[in-house]
């Protein structure tokens, strides 16, 4: 008996073993690693080694980094803007078309087309549309007789064009989990409040809003968190410019990294902005559960 527990022990581990020897592999040792290389001065381009400078990195990025601030404000007003016009647009879709309108099926699955695509794939698509000499946005405002708008290169537009192309690729998402959430409402309460004589403002605040928050705290918190790693509509259409008026700051960290070669600021600049993440996340996760 003693001999086939053993056995059944020794399986159980067997099968462990290679899941935990990749998990080591893949995301712990990196993780440590670039820890370490935080802690350092590398720059991998000249070929001269690593010298330990201590919280020299970090200190360098709060207090004389005017870039590392200037691409920080650009992507938290970008998240904050985004996943707020994504929510109402989505919110407002579902609604919708939770209706029995003639073509709504058609509509539900058109809505999802920009979603489908790859994300850099959406961003040189939309480069080409908007380029000032050859796209076919300049093209269309010529043919009308309007002035030619210069979306790429004029500071002042480029991040609300970002922000445009963002909410169209993103509001789909929000419109998917909230259709479904609707479709999974409860009809006696809709059917009791309908007898009460209730509106349908008051049946959707009264009714619809409460029994929605829980899904839209969930889709606000993978929204966000995903909006703040902002990089392909960054690198396919602005490449942070003009300036450094559209830089995000994930794509300010490819920037050290990987066209300066700073590998250990890179990753000193890696590790705040996972403090961030989990500081944004933690906070938007405590403020909503008290909302719902």
């Amino acid at each position: 008996m003693f001999k086939s527990q053993e056995r059944a022990r020794a399986i159980k581990v067997g099968f462990i073993i290679p899941g935990l020897s990749y998990l080591m592999l893949m995301a712990v040792f990196p993780m440590v690693w670039s820890l370490s290389l935080s802690f350092q001065r590398w720059k991998a381009a000249t070929a001269s080694p690593r010298v330990f400078v201590g919280l020299k990195n970090f200190y360098t990025i709060f207090f004389e980094d005017s870039r590392f601030w200037n691409s920080l404000r650009f992507t938290v007003s970008y998240v904050l803007i985004v996943v707020v016009i994504e929510l109402f647009l989505g919110l407002l879709l579902a609604y919708l078309l939770n209706e029995k309108i003639r073509f709504r099926n058609f509509f539900r699955v058109v809505f999802l087309f920009p979603m489908a695509a790859p994300p850099i794939g959406i961003a040189f698509m939309w480069r080409m549309l908007l380029n000032p000499d050859a796209g076919i946005m300049v093209k269309i405002m010529n043919s009308l007789g309007m002035n030619v708008v210069r979306w790429l290169t004029d500071a002042k537009l480029t991040p609300f064009v970002l922000m445009s192309v963002d909410i169209w690729e993103w509001t789909p998402f929000m419109f998917l989990g909230l259709l479904a959430a609707f479709q999974s409402l409860p009809v006696e309460l809709y059917d009791a409040a309908q007898v009460d004589g209730a509106s349908r403002f008051q049946t959707f605040r009264f009714i619809t809003f409460p029994l929605l928050l829980p899904i839209i705290v969930t889709l606000v918190l993978l929204r966000a968190i995903d909006a703040f790693k902002l990089f392909e509509l960054v690198f396919g259409i602005t490449g942070g410019g003009p300036g450094s008026s559209t830089e995000s700051l994930s794509y300010y960290i490819y920037t050290v990294g990987f066209q300066y070669f700073d590998l250990g600021y890179a990753c000193s600049l890696s590790w705040i902005f996972l403090g961030i993440v989990l500081l944004i996340s933690n906070f938007l996760l405590q403020r909503l559960r008290k909302e719902v």
